[in-house]
């Protein structure tokens, strides 16, 4: 009972997460414009790439909140989550170490890259393993169809 409560709480909030996090960033218009400048702080992307991972990551973010809410294909959007965090962090952690001083965009324009940031994004990290990990146990446990 507590597992599948631990599941549920993981499942209900890491979409939240993710609806918020993508929903700050197109609404209202001007905040899709300051997380490309802050995407381009990072030093990481041609301009070109810089606008299409603006218009469209946010819009990821947001249809991925409302897939882990609604438990369709569950072990695989987990999954997929894991590794975005994943992503996120890691160039995060790589622009913070490379003394650059870059937003972080993740909600919204205007926070900095800190050690704070990198420890709260690794922490939303936890129920999005959590979610995979025993996703994929119990799709392996399910009998097989005959």
């Amino acid at each position: 009972m507590l597992w599948r409560l631990l599941h549920w709480i993981s499942r209900v909030g890491l979409g939240a997460v993710f609806v918020y996090a993508g929903f700050v960033k197109v609404y209202p218009r001007r905040h899709q414009l300051a997380f490309a400048m802050d995407l381009s702080t990072y030093q990481l992307l041609p301009e070109w790439a810089v606008v299409l991972v603006a218009e469209t990551l946010p819009w990821m973010e947001i249809l991925l909140g409302l897939a882990l809410w609604s438990g369709w294909k569950l072990r695989y959007f987990a999954a997929f989550t894991g590794l975005l965090l994943t992503a996120f962090i890691s160039v995060m952690l790589i622009t913070y170490a490379r003394g650059i001083e870059a937003n972080c965009g993740c909600f919204g324009p205007g926070e900095a890259i800190s050690p704070y940031t990198l420890a709260r994004d690794s922490l939303i990290l936890a129920p999005a393993l959590y979610l995979a990990i025993s996703s994929w146990r119990q799709a392996g446990a399910a009998p097989a169809a005959s």
